[in-house]
Order: C-alpha cells, then structure tokens, then sequence
C-alpha cells in the first residue's frame, strides 16, 4: 500500500481519483488546492502526487517547482493533470525526472498506467 496525495480544485476529480486509487489498497489524502498540497507534503511527503495544474492559491507547476527545488522531494514521483496545453517555459518542468503528464478528460486505463509506471520506477519494482 502506498501514500497517495490527490491535489484537485474540482471535488468531483478528487473523488473520483481517490475512489481509483483506494480500490487499488493505496492510502489516499486529498487537498483542494496546490497551497494545501505543499504544506501537506512538508508534512508528510507520500509515495506519489496526483495533482492538477490549474488550482487557486498555488498552482501545480508552482508546487512541482517547489518541490523540484528540495532535497527532500526532488525525485517525489508527481503526475500533472490538465485540459491545456502548458504555457511556453511551464513544459520544461516535465522533463524533470519523476515527472509525467496526463491529459484530461483522462481515461482510467491511462492513469492506471501512469500511477503503475511512477510507482514502479520510484520503489523499484519495474
């Protein structure tokens, strides 16, 4: 069982995310917006982050940056979720490692596979 952090403004996406990965037998916290998130992760840093890019108070590019920037989280597995298309100089932050994308409307098969290949590679199971 891993510590999951689902981090998404839309209670709905939360809900559903959350109802996914407790099927799985993950341990699931959520936050309803990216400021929420960070401090949680300086509480606790989980196994993984599902997070939305587009939330109020602190973004999830912001948050990612942040934890990018720390010891203590820099190879955190983090999967961004989001409708748009990443702004010029956001996408660069997708190339840092243990960092993947997917696309919304998501389909579960898809974030299935990303939530697998994110834990595998950061417990080293793969």
């Amino acid at each position: 069982m891993c510590k999951i952090l689902v981090a998404d403004d839309e209670p709905d996406m939360r809900s559903l995310l959350s109802d996914l990965l407790e099927e799985a037998g993950h341990d699931v916290t959520e936050a309803e917006n990216g400021q929420i998130a960070y401090q949680q992760i300086q509480r606790e840093v989980p196994d993984l982050v599902l997070m939305d890019v587009l939330m109020p108070m602190m973004n999830g590019i912001q948050v990612l940056q942040r934890l990018r920037n720390e010891p203590s989280t820099q190879s955190l597995p983090v999967i961004l979720l989001t409708a748009f298309s990443l702004a010029d100089g956001e996408s660069d932050i997708l190339e840092t490692p243990n960092t993947y994308h997917v696309t919304k409307p998501w389909r579960r098969g898809v974030v299935e596979s990303a939530i697998n290949s994110a834990l595998a590679k950061s417990l080293g199971t793969n």
